[in-house]
């Protein structure tokens, strides 16, 4: 009767568990899908429009033809904006010349955009959603992870942390690769966790090919391969057969990438010259980006006032203390999946922090980049959460709904340098009036700003003091009003905006009437004083 008993007991559990991961799916879903179009694109999501869409050439060469000439071609917004729509003639091969001249980036995920919209369209909501997407598939190979190295209840807690992370949850509705490489990560973990179980050459191969996919997706994937070779060549050492196996794998997914690789490097790409990664000294502000940048995995909130950071720092402490006990008891009962997880988060930190100390590097301070250290996270934090709710139901679960309504509100966060709201300020003051644009000559300004003012307002690429100067004398016979645009990047504000542009008196007839700073780009308005 006992054993009758344990046979109609297991498919009930299964289904259970089936039906709790269909809800934590539909949970992460929800989460991802809130506000998916009430946020403005940004700066980076614009790259990723003209460059998938074909156009990453052409505008590096419209950009470049800018700054060379003594007289800028009048143009309106809507003929920058053709720049980030589909085009028939392009093709995935002008995608890839593009990222090879204009982008620090390797092209995978701007090969899979480009198809997407050319099924789908490019409007925001497409853009967006195959993030979601990536992002949802990463809950359940969460739950996959946490089942291979632990349990069942674990792994319930991995895909549900992962599902309402703030972090995981912002980084699911970006148009940029980042959701991808959660995604990819976690297959080439959850096939090298099958293959150091059960030696199978099925697993090898799948492991070497989403290897190749991340170092085509992110270069820093790297740091995540490296996380796996010292983990697996340490722990498995003695097992001879299946180290041979593995670095074969790992060899193939090197010859995978190389082409991309030869190509760079005949192009002549130099790392250190990415200004937005490098420049950043202080080593103080490294270590302490490193306490903030895990706190972020579980909250985000640009709400400020004492009781909302009263409540972070009580989830944090509260976290702090399962996690203490849970990863101690991993230490305990599962000693080769703590030396996984523990890998696969301090690892990639360990390589953005020795960066950052080397070249005076602003890694740390770049939310997105605590991707890589994310993916050793969520075993973690998953099976400290599920160690948590076994001693203390309530607690752990106020820190879960805690966790959720941060998500809830991320949605509303903008990334970074956002035009929708200061375009619609421009929009509505240029009614009636023949209007300028006048932005600094970048790539992510200029198409930033096409994308949401109105057809009718000219946009006017300037880059120095002398062709301001020249833009203003020439717009006293054509308009009513100028508006010079600002965008402040966080990590450094001087990244995209250039000091001449912060003039206040432009000369001329036209005055300073009026000034805004929305989602962090400013604006200053100057009217012709005749008016």
């Amino acid at each position: 009767m006992k054993v009758l008993w344990q046979w109609v007991k297991a498919p009930v559990n299964k289904m259970r568990f089936s039906f709790i991961l269909l809800f934590i799916l539909a949970l992460g879903l929800a989460l991802r899908m809130n506000n998916l179009s009430g946020r403005s694109l940004w700066t980076d999501e614009f790259f990723t429009l003209f460059l998938s869409s074909g156009h990453g050439v052409d505008v590096v060469k419209l950009v470049d033809g800018f700054s060379k000439r003594e007289t800028i071609p009048l143009l309106k917004s809507e003929d920058f904006r053709l720049f980030l729509e589909n085009d028939s003639t392009k093709h995935i091969k002008d995608v890839t010349i593009g990222l090879l001249d204009t982008d620090t980036h390797p092209p995978l995920y701007s090969w899979i955009i480009y198809i997407w919209m050319k099924l789908f369209g490019n409007g925001l909501f497409v853009l967006r959603f195959f993030s979601v997407l990536m992002g949802v598939f990463a809950i359940f190979l969460a739950y996959r992870i946490g089942e291979r190295l632990f349990n069942q209840g674990s792994a319930v807690f991995c895909a549900l942390f992962t599902a309402v992370s703030a972090f995981s949850v912002r980084y699911s509705q970006e148009a940029r690769s980042y959701s991808l490489i959660m995604a990819i990560g976690l297959l080439s973990s959850l096939f090298l966790l099958k293959l150091e179980k059960d030696n199978k050459n099925q697993d090898a191969f799948w492991f070497a090919i989403f290897s190749a996919l991340g170092l085509y997706t992110h270069y820093f994937y790297a740091f995540v391969a490296i996380a796996h070779f010292l983990y697996f060549s340490l722990v498995h050492r003695r097992e001879s057969v299946m180290v041979r196996k593995f670095y074969l794998a790992v060899l193939s997914s090197l010859l995978l990438f190389s082409p991309w690789l030869i190509l760079v490097t005949l192009k002549g790409y130099n790392f250190v010259n990415a200004e937005w990664i490098f420049g950043y000294p202080g080593l103080i502000v490294k270590v302490g980006s490193i306490f903030s940048g895990i706190g972020r995995y579980m909250f985000i909130s640009e709400q400020p006032g004492f009781l909302v950071r009263i409540l972070l720092l009580a989830g944090m402490v509260f976290f702090a203390y399962i996690a203490f006990n849970g990863i101690r008891e991993i230490f305990i009962k599962y000693r080769r999946q703590f030396w996984f997880c523990l890998a696969m988060f301090s690892l990639p930190l360990s390589f953005m922090f020795l960066l950052d100390i080397l070249q005076h590097g602003a890694l740390l301070r770049q939310e997105r980049f605590w991707m890589f250290s994310f993916l050793g996270f969520i075993p973690l934090a998953g099976y400290s959460l599920n160690f948590g709710f076994s001693r203390n139901r309530i607690s752990t679960g106020l820190f879960i709904l805690f966790m959720l309504f941060s998500s809830l509100f991320v949605s509303r966060v903008q990334f970074g340098p956002a035009p929708k709201n200061s375009c619609g300020w421009i929009n509505a003051k240029s009614r009636g009036k023949a209007s300028a644009v006048i932005a600094c000559n970048m790539r992510g300004v200029l198409f930033a700003q096409s994308y949401y003012l109105d057809n009718d307002i000219y946009l006017l690429p300037v880059s120095g003091s002398r062709q301001l100067a020249d833009m203003v004398k020439m717009s006293a016979s054509w308009f009513d009003k100028l508006f010079i645009v600002r965008h402040y990047y966080r990590t450094n504000n001087s990244l995209i905006n250039e000091p001449f542009m912060e003039v206040k008196d432009i000369g001329g007839d036209f005055k300073l009437t009026g000034e805004i700073n929305l989602d962090e780009i400013a604006v200053s308005e100057f009217s012709r004083s005749t008016l």
